[in-house]
């Protein structure tokens, strides 16, 4: 590509160079052998520099295909990390709920239960306290028969 813009400026000094044409408003006359040389060697450049061009174009294409593809990949890449990511969070607050279900459950529980042992205790206590009422009376009454028996 270097090469016909050197050639493109060799015309261009050339045309600068060559005498001008009198009472014409700017035209020169030009060797034509030295201007259809140089058109000539443009023209054998030119398939070679278009080959060039094509290849680079090949390249450029190819070269934005991979690097969408891979882009591509990136982003599912990324979604299903982030996916992944708010699965583990959705597990981890759905866990944390079922902690905090069952720990309001066994605390009930226990209150419950805790509730059950005071009233059996307190039940066993009263019970208890007839029985040993009923026993002290039956002493008492055994005490004063006792008694009553001695003094007759």
């Amino acid at each position: 590509m270097m090469e016909i813009f050197r050639i493109l400026d060799e015309m261009e000094l050339l045309i600068k160079d060559s005498k001008k044409v009198p009472l014409s408003s700017g035209k020169v006359v030009v060797d034509p052998n030295r201007f259809l040389d140089r058109i000539d060697r443009i023209r054998a450049i030119l398939p070679e520099e278009l080959e060039t061009a094509r290849c680079l174009l090949r390249d450029k294409e190819r070269i934005v295909e991979e690097a969408c593809a891979q882009a591509e990949q990136y982003v599912e890449h990324t979604r299903g990390q982030a996916a992944k990511l708010l699965d583990e969070n959705e597990i981890t607050r759905n866990a944390v709920q079922m902690a905090d279900d069952i720990i309001a459950r066994a605390q009930q529980v226990s209150r419950e239960i805790h509730q059950d042992a005071n009233d059996y205790a307190e039940g066993i206590l009263s019970h208890m306290e007839i029985v040993l009422r009923r026993g002290l009376e039956a002493i008492s009454m055994g005490k004063e028969e006792l008694r009553q028996s001695m003094d007759e």
